[in-house]
């Protein structure tokens, strides 16, 4: 059984604004989380289970979430990773 992608305007925004040569394989991981929601070189995120991150293109972060019960993948953030990136998404490693 497939999952649904759920993409807020936001993330639609940040894909839209990603680099020409990155935006196509960004797509591609996207559409295949919807298959393989915790796909070969994926990383759940320390301290927050089903939190995955995933490089993208060498400098850039694919974030998403998997909500089991529901067949949800939702993406939380995708773009160029920062120093905070982790931080502002409120998935900071636990102390």
């Amino acid at each position: 059984m497939s999952y649904q992608i759920r993409l807020s305007k936001a993330i639609r925004n940040q894909l839209q604004n990603l680099p020409g040569h990155i935006r196509p394989i960004a797509r591609e991981r996207l559409l295949s989380l919807a298959e393989q929601p915790c796909p070969t070189g994926a990383k759940e995120l320390s301290g927050h289970p089903s939190h995955y991150r995933l490089w993208i293109g060498g400098r850039f972060r694919l974030v998403w979430q998997i909500i089991e019960g529901e067949k949800i993948v939702d993406v939380l953030y995708i773009g160029p990773k920062t120093t905070d990136l982790y931080e502002r998404l409120g998935l900071g490693r636990p102390e």
